[in-house]
């Protein structure tokens, strides 16, 4: 833990100052100690990394073990293509034109809090940019021990720093931060409208939220998604990536069956659309989500399905409640790209 993240660091539960009291250091990092606040709770430092994090409700429990899981104790889903894809899907997404321009923008910017960084993965590769030049802060913080793996990833980068902390309790003072990305995360924590306040509190006026969060689907493939995870709840993490193989050979299989169909008109009781359909598209779409990227691996095609089932908090949510909820966090949105797997969106603190 450098030393300047303590200016901005408070206790998540009463939002007071800190006290660094440490056992120690290496040049200008602390190594280990605590942080001390003035009602007598006591926050550990470990590894340079200052843990906040303390889980009561059991569905984040299990949504953080998943996780930890997935980027701790996994090493799918980074071979250079799976990154790329990654990359590519953010840039266009969230309306930029290059990763360069990704980058060329958070480097103007003063502080940006990755929240809920997991391994690093959403920042990392415009982080990597030569047009990052670390005048601006950059802090990953993670519920999970996952933020170990981004500091492993990332610490050798200019001006990065690391936090293991909740989303919904988070350890900094009130307007800390200029720029907030969070990308799929607030929608596995109890819950995504308080996520998106909580992330508002620590943006500064003028700073910029960008964040993306799943989108309610048809009916059937609603009833299926919550059935599949409700059915995987109990199992071990790895007998669950086990079943989530079984789902990855039907995808193949369909997508490999390279068969389009005609939807002759809306079936709005379902929630399809008309028009000419690949049929594992159709199905993934509307009935059960069986994914398949031929450009992938077929672990890492395991890792996406993995991804969507095993978590127990995967909230889906409509436009006009993510609208919503920006307005009442009292973020202007100025971009909000709509797909059918969800919303990206850049909101401007008031």
């Amino acid at each position: 833990m450098k030393q300047q993240l303590l200016s901005i660091l408070v206790d998540p539960v009463t939002k007071a100052p800190l006290v660094m009291d440490a056992d120690s250091q290496s040049d200008s990092e602390i190594i280990s100690g605590r942080l001390l606040a003035k009602n007598g709770t006591i926050y550990p430092v470990s590894d340079g990394i200052p843990r906040f994090a303390h889980i009561d409700d059991e569905g984040q429990r299990e949504t953080s073990n998943a996780f930890e899981y997935l980027w701790k104790d996994r090493d799918t889903f980074s071979s250079e293509i799976a990154q790329k894809t990654y990359s590519t899907w953010l840039v266009e997404n969230f309306g930029f034109s290059s990763e360069k321009d990704r980058a060329t923008y958070f480097a103007e910017k003063t502080r940006i809090l990755d929240l809920g960084c997991g391994r690093g993965y959403a920042s990392s590769s415009w982080l990597r940019d030569t047009a990052w030049n670390g005048r601006a802060m950059w802090v990953g913080m993670d519920i999970t021990q996952a933020v170990d793996v981004a500091k492993g990833n990332l610490e050798h980068l200019p001006n990065t720093h690391f936090v293991q902390g909740d989303a919904l309790a988070i350890p900094f003072r009130d307007g800390s931060f200029d720029a907030i990305i969070s990308q799929g995360v607030l929608h596995h924590t109890p819950s995504t409208r308080l996520a998106i306040l909580s992330g508002s509190r620590v943006l500064s006026s003028g700073g910029e939220f960008h964040f993306y969060v799943y989108r309610k689907k048809g009916p059937i493939r609603e009833f299926a998604d919550d059935y599949i995870r409700e059915q995987i709840a109990a199992l071990s993490d790895e007998a669950a990536w086990d079943v989530m193989r079984s789902l990855t050979h039907l995808g193949k299989s369909l997508w490999e069956a390279k068969a389009d169909i005609l939807v002759e008109e809306d079936i709005p009781l379902l929630g399809i659309q008309a028009g000419s359909q690949n049929v594992q598209r159709l199905i993934y779409w509307n009935f059960a989500k069986l994914y398949w990227n031929e450009a992938l691996t077929f672990e890492e095609n395991t890792h996406v399905n993995f991804d969507w089932y095993r978590p127990r908090y995967a909230h889906r949510q409509t436009a006009e409640e993510v609208r919503q909820w920006c307005e009442e966090a009292d973020l202007s949105v100025q971009w909000f790209h709509e797909q059918e797997s969800g919303f990206s969106v850049r909101a401007i603190k008031r």
